[in-house]
């Protein structure tokens, strides 16, 4: 999934920026740094990366498919940057907790505004007004919540931290804002910046054994009006302006030798 636009006037991206301030009493010797949240919000938003979702079965498959999944992505976007904006973000699941509940929530977010998360979480996809309405524009000092879930803040469950390194592998870094209803942390970076975006190219296929020369594995696409995109992972071997993959390859992908593939190294 790739949200091509993720804030509008009609429906607003809201997140936390997490900050800090520096007090000092030269009387008392003593100088402290406060952490605090701050809901902010965009009418001109970015790009925005969706759920990605690998079934259990298949999380530990050989072909990495939840790699191939996060990095088709990007490929997508390399060869459609006029559809994207020019930053990219991705919010990241926090570990997860019983019967759809929420620490944070129920801590800052129920108070304001007498839903539970789950309610609050459906709420938002059709209209976000009532975060506007009832959040705060204050600062939240983060030495007022509890312990444990000043801790958690920005943080993400074991199953997620693969798809942070993957995200981190392609040049995207914490932005330090997390999401105000979770408090998972948002990932971000400039598009044109991204690894995979920079190494994007387009390269005339050929047909050969790719096996025990390849010199990189890609993940190599095809677009037609007929079939639409198509991409699949293969060992290529890249030739100046053309790459070298197995006759399956061009095979799945529907192409013949000669077609312009779009490609990119895979990680």
């Amino acid at each position: 999934m790739i949200i091509a636009k993720h804030g509008t006037p009609e429906a607003p991206h809201f997140y936390l920026e997490v900050e800090s301030e520096e007090r000092y009493s030269k009387r008392l010797g003593r100088m402290f740094r406060h952490q605090y949240l701050r809901l902010r919000h965009s009418m001109d938003g970015p790009t925005e990366l969706g759920g990605l979702i690998v079934a259990p079965a298949t999380r530990r498959h050989p072909e990495r498919v939840g790699r191939q999944l996060s990095w088709v992505r990007f490929l997508y976007m390399a060869k459609h940057r006029d559809r994207f904006e020019a930053q990219v973000v991705a919010e990241m699941l926090p570990p997860p907790t019983a019967r759809h509940r929420n620490a944070f929530w129920d801590h800052f977010g129920r108070p304001l505004t007498g839903l539970s998360f789950r309610d609050a979480d459906r709420l938002s996809i059709h209209d976000k007004e009532f975060i506007h309405a009832l959040f705060p524009d204050s600062p939240l000092y983060t030495f007022l919540l509890p312990d444990a879930v000043r801790a958690a803040l920005g943080t993400v469950g074991e199953e997620t931290r693969g798809a942070v390194r993957l995200l981190e592998q392609a040049g995207m870094r914490y932005l330090n804002q997390i999401d105000p209803f979770d408090a998972g942390p948002y990932y971000g970076g400039a598009v044109d910046e991204l690894a995979p975006v920079k190494q994007y190219r387009i390269a005339r296929a050929e047909e050969g054994d790719a096996g025990s020369q390849a010199n990189s594995r890609w993940l190599v696409a095809l677009e037609d009006r007929r079939r639409g995109f198509r991409a699949v992972a293969a060992q290529g071997i890249a030739r100046g302006d053309r790459i070298v993959v197995a006759p399956a390859v061009l095979a799945a992908l529907g192409a013949k030798p000669g077609d312009r593939l779009d490609s990119v190294p895979l990680p």
